[in-house]
């Protein structure tokens, strides 16, 4: 990890990234110490480092909003969370702040805090997250006071308090006692290296969110679908599972379960306390095949949400199925016992064979329910379902857990096993689909802003994907999946970041220029649909020279202006080392290279020759891609601008 944390930190040269959090609005409220041991010279520090924070996230009445409060001897608001919707007017208000000067009464800012700048009449009235960010150079003025007021204001489930402390006279526990807990109490040595921590503290806000949770995917496994497929599944359930916390019993924890013609308890809620095990036992659940018996599925959540349900938590049930159930009847049953007893409830149907009535059903409301033509498609909506889950989870946290004396789903079926599998048709959708009430969703992407998050510096980023057949069909699209879901995240255009594609084995692959898409959903489109696998030798010498000879000119669209970065992806030893090390020679003197090796059969040396100074990223296994593209955009933006 730490190889992996070193590369990625030298990485990029400020890419044109959309804003932080796009699918998640956020309240966040800075409270900055003023008081007369900081001096204005630092107070002006302060304010500088939560406008290049803030500046980071979409500003809007139904996006991201910023209330800003200063203290000292007394408590200055400056501005409410309902005042500023725009980036351009908030800035320009944080940089008015008036340095107070004085003593340091933190006990008096962090219950106006929780008196004035929570209220709903104050622009606090969303269910979304609340995010309290403490700055201070000392300990506070009446320490009991502080801790107490601290106190009360994390009794509101909403909030999550973040505490900063500057400089060596900060009192450590105090900070503890600050902060929701101690992974959001963060110390710097000076004023000056606030900013370092921003990456850090970004992470953070995009990661909160009440997630008292407990949730239970309902996987289709029935003949329909076929292992491909079923393991597109499970894809998506490792994404929203890694968008929550594990770790800890006051957190998420994640149950699976399987229906075909039985239905089996794959994970269950009490398996795995660490994420980094369950995001692998979730890759090894297996195929079963079978009908479709979607009620026994929803019947063997709900045992595993209720036996015996964790007191205050949200519990949710995400059902992914690509077909109607074999029972309509019991799975209609099944679904309104199960909304009967609190569950919320998410209904995801795949392809055209799916009874868009029945998923309506299913779902506790009408926005729980999506549909997406293909299964490669499911991770286009993993974000949107956390983030319903994470507003949820807000309302949850402030009741009780409902009574479970509603009547449990009947599982008395008497239908007898057969060894038929559900028809696979071919038919395509009626052409009439657009009378649906259900919003498709296939085509949606993350918003597009024209802003950026990490500066407005262009890059031109090629990859280059490694399609020999030591590879195979299957684990060369692992590798498509992680470039589109990597390429997902950016503003792309001619004014921002652009993509280039080249895949080799024994022949080397153009899949497209940077000129050839313009806009993000083409590009996007092209990845998932003109990427095809090659399965012969590794050319790797080749692939580097179409780079260096084609896709980097100017013709072909890269720009002069732009930081220039190819990502080379491979699992082996090219055919040719001297040349692939010649070849990387050269393309080093016009881009930054990286290079990353997957499984046991990579040559270290030939890595290291590839990559810039040596910027060499290993995994063990293709799956393991998805799992540092997060890293990867965040550390991204601290890199030497």
């Amino acid at each position: 990890m730490l190889a992996l944390l070193l590369l990625l930190v030298s990485f990029s040269s400020a890419f044109a990234l959309d804003k932080a959090c796009p699918f998640k609005p956020t309240d966040m409220i800075f409270v900055l110490d003023g008081s007369g041991s900081e001096g204005e010279d630092n107070f002006k520090k302060q304010l500088n480092f939560v406008s290049n924070f803030t500046n980071q996230f979409e500003i809007g009445q139904n996006k991201t909003r910023v209330s800003l409060v200063t203290f000292a001897t007394t408590v200055n608001n400056e501005f409410y969370l309902n005042r500023y919707y725009d980036n351009t007017t908030l800035l320009r208000a944080i940089g008015q702040a008036h340095y107070p000067n004085g003593e340091t009464n933190t006990h008096l800012a962090l219950d106006h805090v929780r008196l004035q700048s929570l209220l709903p009449s104050n622009g606090a009235e969303r269910n979304v997250s609340k995010i309290v960010f403490v700055l201070t150079d000392g300990r506070s003025l009446e320490e009991e006071a502080t801790k107490s007021a601290a106190m009360q204001l994390k009794k509101d489930p909403r909030v999550t308090v973040v505490a900063i402390g500057i400089g060596n006279a900060v009192d450590d526990n105090e900070l503890r006692a600050i902060a929701s807990d101690a992974n959001h109490t963060i110390r710097v040595a000076t004023f000056d290296a606030l900013n370092s921590i921003k990456v850090e503290l970004t992470q953070k806000t995009c990661d909160t969110c009440n997630d008292l949770s407990d949730v239970c995917f309902i996987l289709d496994s029935s003949g329909s679908e076929g292992s491909g497929n079923f393991h597109q599944q499970l894809e998506f359930v490792k994404m929203v599972v890694n968008e929550f916390s594990i770790e800890g019993s006051s957190k998420t924890r994640i149950c699976v379960v399987t229906f075909s013609t039985t239905s089996l308890g794959e994970i269950h809620l009490n398996s795995f306390n660490d994420k980094t095990a369950l995001l692998q036992n979730i890759m090894k659940i297996p195929y079963r095949d079978g009908e479709t018996m979607t009620n026994l599925g929803i019947n063997h959540g709900f045992s595993e949400l209720t036996n015996p349900p964790r007191q205050g938590a949200n519990k949710v049930m995400i059902l992914l199925t690509d077909g109607r159930s074999t029972e309509p009847d019991l799975t209609r049953q099944s679904a309104s016992a199960v909304q009967r007893a609190g569950v919320d409830v998410f209904a995801i149907g795949i392809g055209p064979n799916v009874d868009s009535q029945e998923l309506r059903f299913i779902a506790t409301a009408p926005d729980h329910v999506f549909e997406v033509d293909r299964f490669h498609d499911l991770a286009s909506i993993h974000q949107e379902v956390v983030n319903k889950i994470c507003a949820k989870a807000l309302i949850t946290t402030t009741t009780t857990t409902t009574s479970t004396t509603t009547t449990r789903p009947t599982t008395t079926t008497t239908k007898p096993t057969t060894t038929t599998t559900k028809p696979t048709t071919t038919t395509t959708k009626p052409t009439t689909t657009t009378t649906k009430t259900t919003t498709k969703l296939t085509t949606t992407l993350p918003p597009t802003t024209t802003r950026a998050a990490c500066g407005l510096k262009p890059a031109d980023i090629v990859f280059v994907l490694d399609s020999s057949d030591s590879e195979g069909a299957e684990n060369f699209k692992k590798q498509v999946d992680f470039v589109y879901n990597f390429a997902a995240q950016f503003s792309i255009g001619v004014n921002s970041v652009q993509f280039s594609v080249v895949t080799y084995s024994t022949d080397v692959q153009n899949i497209f220029y940077f000129n050839d898409h313009l806009t993000r959903q083409e590009v996007l489109q092209a990845i998932r649909n003109n990427i095809t696998y090659l399965g012969q030798g590794t050319n790797t010498s080749g692939a580097l020279q179409q780079v260096r000879e084609n896709n980097l000119q100017t013709k072909h669209g890269a720009r002069p202006n732009a930081q220039n970065f190819v990502i080379v992806i491979t699992d082996g030893r090219s055919d040719d080392t001297n040349a692939t090390r010649s070849e990387a020679h050269e393309l080093q003197k016009i881009a930054q290279v990286l290079s990353v090796g997957i499984g046991p059969r990579v040559d270290s040396s030939e890595l290291a020759a590839i990559a810039s100074n040596h910027k060499v990223l290993t995994v063990d296994t293709f799956e393991l891609l998805q799992t540092f593209k997060q890293q990867l955009t965040d550390l991204a933006c601290q890199s030497g601008r």
